[in-house]
C-alpha cells in the first residue's frame, strides 16, 4: 500500500539524468523515456538521496508554497504513476 510512510527504490533497469530543473528517466526494459519537471524532478532528486517518501514530502513542503494535503495527494499520484511505469518500487516494511 502506497503512503507517505513508504520507502522507495529505483530499479536497476531505470537510469536517470537531472539537467537543470528537469529529470530525464529511462526504463531500459521498455525503452521509454519519461520527463519530470520542477517539483517532480525535485522529488526524484530527493528520493535518489534518501528513499523515504515522508522525508521528501517534508522537504518539499518547506520549499514550496503548497497546502499539505494537496502536496500529499500530488506526490502519491505521481509515485503511483512512476510505479505503474516500473520506474520505482515500494520496499516491503
Amino acid at each position: 500500500m502506497l503512503s507517505l510512510d513508504s520507502q522507495l527504490k529505483f530499479p536497476a533497469h531505470v537510469t536517470f539524468s537531472v539537467v537543470g530543473a528537469d529529470a530525464f528517466l529511462l526504463n531500459t526494459r521498455t525503452s521509454k523515456y519519461y520527463l519530470l519537471q520542477d517539483v517532480g524532478a525535485r522529488l526524484w532528486t530527493l528520493l535518489s538521496q534518501q528513499p523515504d517518501l515522508r522525508q521528501a514530502y517534508e522537504t518539499l513542503l518547506s520549499e514550496y508554497d503548497v497546502e499539505p494535503l494537496v502536496l500529499e495527494q500530488d506526490l502519491l499520484e505521481l509515485v503511483a504513476d512512476l510505479r505503474q511505469n516500473e520506474l520505482v518500487e515500494i520496499l516491503a516494511s
